[in-house]
């Protein structure tokens, strides 16, 4: 038998991207909630944050939102492991 396999999460690409950040396959914790970089002691929403001006707990969908403002995508390259 075949052990479970994980599904990545949709690309989130913005029209005119200029930047595109690359994972792999998301952790356990960001596939349950169904967000990038879920887990809590990943520092990248508080790098972006730093990068592009905004609070790093702001809701998720508008984190994303204001990461493809700026034309910058995310996407898991792997789709399925």
């Amino acid at each position: 038998m075949l052990p479970p396999t994980s599904t990545g999460l949709s690309a989130q690409i913005p029209p005119q991207m200029t930047l595109l950040v690359l994972g792999s396959l998301p952790g356990i914790i960001s596939l349950q909630q169904n967000q990038y970089y879920a887990h809590p002691r990943n520092a990248f929403w508080s790098i972006m944050a730093n990068l592009y001006g905004f609070d790093p707990e702001i809701d998720y969908h508008h984190r994303v939102s204001l990461l493809m403002a700026h034309h910058v995508g995310l996407w898991d390259t792997i789709y399925e492991a």
